[in-house]
């Protein structure tokens, strides 16, 4: 009987221990009061609209080479690019091989995919990262004899062959081949038995200018250059100069690859109301909440520095957001934000952890309301607009304490 007895009680701890994780459980997944929502159906919709518009769908299709570098501008690298390589991008492209190594570690861990990675960044010492690169298969931009000749080297002596893409310089000056030693550079190149030339790219200079005069300059000497490297046993499998700005206004059919970037996060390259408009939106929306409101009277200073007094009676709002999770203090006596689908102006000094706002004495607002900051119904255009900035730098200044929330 002792033993039924125990074997009863213990059936029911554990039932109560079970049903106590599972009623708890969204302990383990506290959203912060201040997060980013990334909404992974949006920037579905945003890959499909470039993939159209690029030709992806058309009889020859172009490859998507899809950029994740800078945390996937702000959007978080690694579930960005996961969610992309479901969708069916091609490539995915970062800035520098520390964001190679990091996403095909990921992905190992993550998904069975085949997937390629090919670094816009390039090597600059002999040995520094040429072992993670060579195991890992990550694709490299070359820019130099003598760095491609070590790789080389370090690849003879694992017996592997690297992919390499040839980056030439056709008017942006920052890196690449100089057009003039192009053709000899692939010359060289080609004699390199561990490496194989798998494309040659370069990048625009004002690809947002739909009128740029230098643009079509640089499409015209590219396609020299490739002409000039080219022979009857060698052709580049990849060529490719287009960013969003170059998909969207210089998207020329020669080239089979493209590399959007702000696009893909719901965003055009010019400020403003785009010439073309191709169905995209933002996939970020920066959201707070109220935390506390007090009644204040007339005349009464705001925040630091005392730059917004009072001119009645009201009520202030404190949200736990500032310049330490990306807001800019720049927007100082500038911004909106959105409660209640209703447009209220940031208050005083905007603090590292916290913005005021005087919401009126009878206003609906209450503790706990929902805060949008940017996003979908407030585009990070306008904030950087009046921070003199480009919306690339509010999405990728949102900090890495603020949570990602994937929807």
């Amino acid at each position: 009987m002792r033993l039924i007895n125990r074997k009863i009680n213990k059936y029911f701890l554990e039932k109560r221990f079970f049903t106590f994780k599972k009623n708890f459980s969204f302990l383990k997944k506290i959203i912060n009061d201040t997060y980013a929502e990334i909404n992974l159906s949006t920037l579905r919709k945003n890959f499909e609209a470039i993939k159209k518009y690029a030709g992806r769908n058309s009889d020859k299709g172009k490859k998507i080479c899809s950029i994740v570098k800078a945390n996937a501008y702000g959007h978080g690298m690694n579930e960005i690019a996961k969610a992309l390589l479901d969708y069916g991008t091609d490539y995915l492209g970062t800035a520098n091989y520390s964001e190679s190594i990091e996403l095909h570690d990921y992905f190992k861990k993550n998904t069975k995919k085949q997937f390629s990675l090919l670094c816009l960044g390039i090597l600059t010492e002999n040995g520094k990262f040429f072992e993670e690169i060579i195991k890992r298969k990550i694709e490299v931009t070359v820019s130099d004899i003598k760095i491609a000749g070590y790789l080389n080297d370090y690849a003879k002596g694992f017996n592997k062959k690297i992919n390499i893409q040839i980056k030439a310089d056709t008017g942006m000056n920052r890196i690449g081949f100089p057009a003039d030693s192009l053709k000899e550079a692939v010359r060289k190149l080609k004699t390199f038995g561990n490496l194989n030339i798998k494309g040659i790219f370069s990048h625009f200079a004002e690809s947002e200018n739909a009128k740029s005069g230098f643009s079509l300059k640089q499409i015209a000497l590219f396609k020299q250059l490739i002409k000039e490297s080219e022979d009857s046993g060698f052709k580049f499998e990849l060529k490719h100069i287009c960013n969003t700005g170059g998909i969207l206004n210089f998207n020329d059919p020669e080239f089979n690859m493209v590399r959007p970037g702000i696009s893909l996060y719901g965003y055009y390259p010019e400020i403003g109301r785009p010439k073309k408009e191709i169905g995209i939106s933002p996939v970020m929306t920066l959201k707070s909440k109220v935390s506390q409101l007090k009644t204040v009277d007339k005349n009464v200073s705001i925040s630091y520095g005392r730059k917004y007094i009072t001119k009645r009676k009201t009520r202030i709002a404190s949200i736990p957001v500032g310049y330490g999770d990306g807001y800019p203090r720049l927007l100082t006596g500038k911004s909106k934000i959105l409660i209640n689908k209703k447009f209220y102006k940031v208050s005083g000094t905007i603090c590292m952890d916290w913005i005021l706002s005087d919401v009126g004495k009878e206003s609906s607002v209450s503790v706990n309301d929902e805060v949008i900051l940017f996003g979908r119904d407030l585009p990070a255009d306008e904030p950087a607009r009046l921070c003199g900035m480009i919306p690339y730098e509010i999405l990728c200044g949102v900090s890495s304490r603020v949570q990602r929330v994937y929807v």
